[in-house]
């Protein structure tokens, strides 16, 4: 297994994972990589490592470019152990390295692995490092998505190595965005935010402030595919549109139905939406998986979700879906539910619950409707989307 330079005398040394299709509850579909790059220079320097099950993958490629002894540092933007798993295995074969991280990085390394013997230099953002030629600089990007989370800049190549940030679930057969379908890896960077960054929006921002001013003209993050060219603005273009919590003129309805009573009221609620001049995303979660379904939410001003009640309580199906949904903290939305009950109501109310803690608008109530709507209630719950989007 080979290297592949980066840049002059920079090499990504990663590994990837193609049979990887679950990722704690995130379809990965297209697998992804781990991506771990080591900088030759006066000193040989190591950023992350991979997931353990592939540390061989990863030692192939370094053996391929250096004696691995000899490597002087190795950088931890993340103790996630997707990013840190290999890092014993490294630190057995590079007994000497030097591990730089941050104060948060270090403890969870040794509670991770317990390193206590390995040698730590802590660092804060805007610290400084030189290799010889070149320097590296850190910003920390904490919550982004975990309190050790940082990303590492080489001054001097102009290259971001940028962590979870402008990541992507993706093991396409070429690393660089210009030589992949471009349509693939900024979807699935979407994806990406959307069931990773999203609870931390305001931490996306904080770093995307805390990048601003530094010249970078490639981007290479732990997850997909390095982005270069006229894609490093476009990313961080997306990022910031994304962090922003801004929605657009469209709304997402999500939905499960026992016998097609909520399925019923669903149409109705999307002929009502586009009535009025809305873009509508239709998600029935028997056919759609819910990490799909989220990535809906990040461009979406108005939600309306369905569902029966089923022993007084919300089919699973949606429970599942809203479970996930309140983790991931959508805000700034415009929310309605609805559904169908038999002798008793419940799943709505349950709903309207997690819509208020999540702080969203709710000035319409939830609609239930017992049995089988007829046309007067369909005409009922399109009344409710009239009001929803005045």
């Amino acid at each position: 297994m080979k290297a592949i330079e980066v840049k002059k005398d920079i090499y990504w040394v990663g590994a990837k994972d193609w049979n990887l299709r679950n990722f704690h509850g995130y379809k990965t579909s297209r697998g992804s990589t781990y991506n771990a790059y080591l900088i030759k220079d006066e000193k040989t320097v190591l950023v992350d490592t991979v997931k353990a099950p592939l540390t061989k993958e990863l030692i192939a490629r370094l053996e391929s470019l250096i004696d691995i002894s000899k490597i002087d540092i190795v950088i931890c933007n993340h103790v996630e152990m997707d990013h840190s798993g290999a890092i014993p295995e490294i630190m057995k074969k590079a007994p000497n390295a030097k591990i730089v991280t941050n104060a948060s990085g270090k403890k969870g390394l040794v509670d991770h692995f317990g390193g206590d013997d390995w040698d730590f230099e802590v660092i804060r953002t805007g610290d400084e490092m030189s290799i010889g030629r070149r320097t590296l600089k850190f910003v920390c990007t904490p919550m982004l998505h975990w309190p050790d989370s940082m990303m590492t800049y080489v001054v001097d190549d102009k290259l971001l190595l940028s962590n979870d940030g402008f990541g992507q679930h993706y093991a396409p057969g070429d690393i660089f965005t210009l030589n992949n379908q471009k349509d693939i890896v900024f979807e699935e960077a979407k994806k990406y935010f959307a069931n990773i960054l999203y609870p931390y929006c305001k931490q996306a921002e904080k770093a995307l402030k805390g990048i601003d001013g530094l010249e970078i003209d490639m981007i290479a993050p732990s997850h997909g595919c390095i982005f270069e060219g006229d894609d490093v603005k476009r990313i961080m273009d997306l990022y910031e549109k994304w962090a922003s919590n801004e929605g657009e003129n469209k709304a997402v309805i999500v939905y499960d139905t026992m016998w097609g009573s909520t399925e019923i009221l669903a149409e109705a609620v999307r002929a009502e939406f586009e009535n009025q001049g809305i873009e509508v995303v239709y998600r029935n979660l028997q056919v759609c998986h819910y990490s799909d379904v989220i990535v809906d939410f990040l461009d979406a001003k108005y939600i309306a979700i369905g569902s029966p009640t089923l022993n007084s309580n919300i089919l699973p199906t949606v429970a599942s879906f809203v479970t996930y949904m309140r983790g991931l903290a959508p805000q700034n939305k415009k929310a309605f539910c609805f559904g169908s009950y038999g002798w008793k109501p419940g799943a709505i109310k349950d709903i309207q619950k997690i819509f208020e803690e999540l702080g969203w608008e709710t000035s319409v109530e939830p609609f239930g409707v017992k049995y089988v709507p007829n046309s007067d209630i369909e005409d009922d719950i399109r009344e409710c989307v009239r009001r929803l989007v005045s």
